[in-house]
């Protein structure tokens, strides 16, 4: 008798790379729902690394690239995602670790951004990293930059963008993009020190490719940048910190940043020539989003890429019993916020952390915002790395977290746990970052310290597509 050979198909989840597209996964499996994955990146022994870390991905590749600090070094590393396990970070050769810049104090207030450049022959198509950052010994604002045709990971160019004298600081809290035509943009916090008026400001450096830069002052290398003061206060040094920049479709320059005096969130834009601003300086509008409580706190800027798309900002609200994650989306008409050009609404409850607050928001490739973030609401175990997603970008209608939003009748945002910590952690996912790569993968980074062994480590949480195959039995 003859035994029928039956086909039966199986699916069968198989992780794979982040940078493969599978355009039938895409088509099955919602972005939201794809399965997280973390490891830890770099974890020197004896060092706190991994703090100030910022994340890009590569516009073609899709690898993710990571910038940090190391304490123990006082220096500035990147990491970048590599997929023949020839990476030397330690314990991780899925990774590549190099030193950007080493000497001195330098990397704390990391920004990175990733450009593909095609210059047109006889030149050829080259990849493009960027990353600002502080130089706390000169107290000045940094820039590295990296172009990559061939050859080693370690040919940076460093140069000192913004500088002025022993007493002012430049550069803290720095926020890098690349505009369209693969140039820098950086926004940053600075501190004027003056008799009986000491004052904190947010400035804009923008590429001099002419040499011809005005504004930085005594920077080394400031011919080759344009420095812009947007907003500044006197009497108090933290006006104008907690800064992000991010840039539209169209390369407007959007800016958030914590007003200090009126602990109010405050959004920035670049106003058209001609016009007249209403920031104190003129060339730049300052509108007030949110002045309801203590707000505006480790914000950050979501720019919109696309004419559907919307400008939106993810902030904490430091309320006196329980901190919180808020949300402020541009509004269609008759917003609920300070400004009634946005609408406000609460995410989650995450505590009152003491240091700094991982918090960033980025757009998925559906339109549905996410926000990475740090829980350290309870009192009785460790801080938390959780994402906050769209109860609609799971196809569900209702949410588990956070408040009604106007017009809404059910909870907005699902909240889902990435990474729990555990005892001996007490920092886990300070300086959280999220980027979204072409494909819609989403990577955070983040750094955690485990105060048991007295070291820190650089981790990432990455999403990953899943494949579908058959499964022959006989």
């Amino acid at each position: 008798m003859k035994i029928m050979r039956v086909i039966i198909v199986v699916l069968l989840l198989v992780l794979i790379g982040g940078s493969v597209s599978v355009e039938a996964t895409r088509t099955i499996v919602l972005p939201a729902n794809l399965p997280w994955s973390k490891e830890v990146v770099d974890s020197t022994p004896y060092t706190q690394t991994g703090q100030y870390v910022s994340i890009a991905h590569h516009p073609i590749s899709g690898a993710a690239y990571i910038s940090y600090y190391n304490a123990e070094y006082e220096s500035l590393y990147m990491a970048r995602e590599v997929s023949d396990g020839t990476g030397d970070c330690y314990g991780n050769d899925g990774w590549d670790c190099t030193v950007v810049s080493y000497g001195g104090d330098v990397g704390r207030y990391s920004s990175i951004d990733v450009d593909w450049v095609v210059p047109g022959l006889p030149e050829i198509p080259y990849t493009k990293v960027g990353i600002s950052f502080f130089d706390a010994d000169q107290k000045s604002l940094m820039y590295a930059e990296l172009r990559k045709t061939a050859g080693d990971w370690t040919d940076w160019t460093i140069q000192e963008v913004d500088d002025y004298d022993d007493w002012d600081v430049r550069g803290t809290y720095s926020s890098l993009k690349f505009n369209s035509d693969h140039d820098p943009i950086i926004a940053y916090h600075y501190i004027t020190i003056l008799d009986d008026l000491n004052l904190g400001g947010v400035k804009i450096a923008s590429y001099n490719s002419d040499e011809t830069g005005y504004g930085c002052y005594y920077g080394a290398d400031s011919l080759n940048w344009d420095c812009e003061r947007v907003s500044s206060y006197p009497y108090d040094v933290d006006y104008g910190s907690h800064v992000s920049l991010d840039l539209s479709y169209d390369d407007t320059v959007h800016l958030a940043f914590y007003d200090s005096i009126n602990s109010k969130l405050v959004w920035a834009y670049l106003v058209e020539p001609g016009e007249q601003g209403s920031c104190n300086y003129d060339n730049w509008d300052c509108i007030t989003v949110d002045n309801n409580g203590d707000v505006g706190k480790f914000v950050s800027i979501h720019a919109p890429k696309n004419t559907a798309d919307k400008l939106r900002f993810a902030y904490f609200d430091n309320v006196s019993t329980m901190g919180k994650l808020k949300y402020a989306v541009r509004a269609t008409s008759g917003g609920n916020c300070t400004s009634t050009l946005f609408n406000c609404f609460a995410v989650d409850d995450i505590g009152n952390p003491l240091g700094h607050i991982g918090l960033s928001i980025t757009v998925d490739n559906q339109g549905y915002p996410i926000i990475a973030y740090m829980d350290s609401s309870s009192d009785t175990s460790a801080t938390k790395l959780k994402v906050a997603r769209p109860a609609l970008a799971y196809w569900n209608t209702v949410g588990n977290c956070g408040g009604v939003p106007p017009g809404g009748s059910s909870q907005y945002w699902q909240c889902e746990l990435l990474d729990p910590g555990y005892r001996d952690i007490v920092n886990e996912a300070a300086f959280a970052d999220v980027s979204v790569s072409p494909d819609g993968l989403a990577s955070i980074a983040y750094y955690e310290y485990d105060s048991y062994g007295d070291v820190g480590r650089l981790k990432v949480a990455q999403q990953r597509y899943m494949i579908y195959l058959p499964l022959i039995l006989k």
